[in-house]
């Protein structure tokens, strides 16, 4: 055997040197099992801690609920849905919600970044809670990658802020260790994201809390999209946040640690928060002062779609490995090989596998026109994931396919990109979760379409059934797709000799000319033989 890159049992690779090959080969399984031993004898999770259950409250008599009595009552048993293209809007969205909940908050993210974006929230919402609003934050504890837990437990020490962490590490001082400790645990996460309050109004979609997700980093930034909903929709995004945060998975981040902070300690860390906020936050708060939300509720001034709303989500018990008869992709009915005429499908990871792309074709030949949109090499943030789709592309494509990427540079307008906002970063990438189903229906949620999504993560979405939604959003994505994506398409190697096959090409639309790229555009030969690379292991479960 010799030496290098292995594949561990929860797809990871690891290093394999010579020198344990060659000299302790014989050693390594007794090794491999004491330090398995010795890990989980250091790294078992708390059990005698008090559990206390947490349900939704009754506040179908706070004054949020009652803003909308008029608009609910004139759309029964419907809900209001108002897309979050902007990213500016979609931060002001949040910020609304902690500011008018009376009742309950209710946050659940897979990562929370402690950077301007971040920790501007977290001040929304511990004055929230000064004000006696309950709030419950959970957060899966890979994506928040906290050092050490002083923070949440400054947050949680407030009589009416709790802090829970989904799957969490056990070793909380040595996170490595602790994921070396259960990795077949640690490697399923809660991927869901969503903000509720008073069980009336909720933001859900594709963001994390980072400045990247709402148009602020410097660097890089996504293209995201979330969903701002009124109505019995919002009681269920509620309900299924109840699912979680009582989960055996949810642990209270006071299980791990004998003390809180002090008082002192949290009045210190809040002044230096509120003075962070207060120095740093001010052109934010004046953005976002000027989108629809104007940092006030004025509901008569959003245009809401109705309709029938569900929110399809994942069980926590699918983070533990096991089957479930509720996977997020089973709820949708398998509506994504039942479309009749049209199948728009935006999803940054794409990885088909050869049963999804069967389906798809299929659609394809049965008169479907079936459009995916993902990222291009250059503008995704995982190459591990473009390794997987790139198997899949040419057999897509010959089977009618039509697939667009994301270009990795965007400086454009707004109103030519389709609504999306983008901030003229020097890079950008694709981050919306978004299918389009026949112009009559919609899903925006947390959800890939690759198998961590469909098999690993648990995941969260809204099914809307609106014609008028579902048009207004293809017609800003199309208007996307002329402007910030690359059309991939099979084109003759040798048009005169028609038997030397086809090559993909990547065809760039510029202020009317068309740039035509035989290689993957904007990238280097070391970035595509990496992915090449990638692609030959057998990793694609993992992604």
């Amino acid at each position: 055997m010799q030496p290098g890159l292995a594949i561990g049992q929860t797809g990871k690779l690891l290093f394999v040197g010579p020198d344990v090959l060659s000299n302790h080969s014989r050693l390594l399984p007794t090794l491999a099992v004491f330090v398995c031993v010795l890990l989980a004898s250091c790294a078992s999770l708390p059990e005698n801690y008090v559990r206390k259950p947490s349900w939704k409250l009754d506040a179908s008599e706070a004054k949020l609920a009652l803003a909308f009595d008029e608009e609910l009552a004139a759309h029964p048993g419907q809900s209001g849905a108002y897309p979050l293209n902007q990213g500016m809007e979609a931060l002001a969205a949040r910020v609304v919600l902690a500011r008018t909940a009376e009742k309950s908050l209710d946050v659940q993210y897979y990562i929370w970044h402690a950077d301007e974006s971040g920790k501007l929230l977290i001040k929304e919402l511990l004055d929230a809670a000064d004000r006696g609003v309950r709030v419950r934050l959970l957060l899966d504890d890979i994506g928040v990658g906290a050092a050490d837990d002083e923070a949440f437990l400054l947050l949680d020490s407030h009589p009416n802020l709790s802090v829970s962490l989904f799957n969490p590490i056990a070793l909380r001082g040595s996170r490595k260790m602790g994921l070396l400790a259960d990795p077949r645990r640690l490697n399923h996460r809660m991927h869901d994201k969503s903000m509720t309050a008073d069980n009336t109004l909720s933001v859900l979609g594709g963001r994390n809390v980072g400045n990247e997700y709402f148009g602020l980093n410097e660097l890089t930034n996504f293209v995201d999209m979330d969903a701002f909903v009124v109505g019995p929709v919002a009681g269920e995004v509620t309900d299924s946040f109840d699912v979680f945060w009582n989960s055996p998975a949810s642990i209270p981040i006071s299980a791990f640690h004998k003390e809180h902070a002090s008082p002192e300690e949290y009045a210190r860390a809040r002044e230096k928060l509120d003075d962070y906020v207060r120095e740093n936050c001010g052109p934010y708060y004046a953005a976002m002062r000027s989108t629809s939300f104007t940092l006030e509720l004025k509901d008569h001034e959003l245009n809401f779609y109705w309709g029938n709303i569900a929110v399809l989500y994942d069980l926590p018990e699918k983070s533990g490995g096991g089957t479930s008869s509720e996977k997020l992709l089973q709820q949708l009915g398998n509506m994504l090989g039942k479309a009749q005429s049209d199948l728009f499908i935006i999803s940054p990871y794409f990885v088909p596998g050869e049963a999804g792309t069967s389906r798809l074709v299929a659609a394809v030949q049965r008169g479907v026109r079936v459009r995916i949109v993902t990222n291009s090499l250059a503008s995704t943030d995982v190459g591990a994931v473009h390794a997987g789709y790139k198997k899949y592309r040419r057999e897509l494509l010959e089977g009618g396919v039509e697939l667009f990427e994301m270009m990795p540079s965007l400086n454009i307008d707004a109103e030519d990109a389709g609504n999306f906002s983008f901030t003229g970063s020097s890079a950008a990438s694709l981050h919306a979760k978004t299918f389009i189903f026949d112009r009559q229906r919609v899903f925006i949620g947390s959800m890939n379409l690759d198998p961590r999504s469909v098999d690993i993560n648990t995941e969260i979405g809204l099914l809307i059934d609106s014609p008028p939604l579902a048009q207004q959003l293809e017609l800003n994505f199309e208007k996307m797709l002329g402007n910030a994506c690359y059309s991939v398409v099979l084109e003759p190697k040798n048009p005169a000799r028609p038997e030397a096959g086809q090559r993909l090409v990547w065809i760039e639309h510029n202020q009317g000319e068309e740039i035509r790229y035989a290689k993957e555009p904007n990238t280097t030969t070391w970035q595509r033989f990496s992915v090449g690379l990638i692609g030959l292991l057998p990793v694609e479960s993992q992604l």
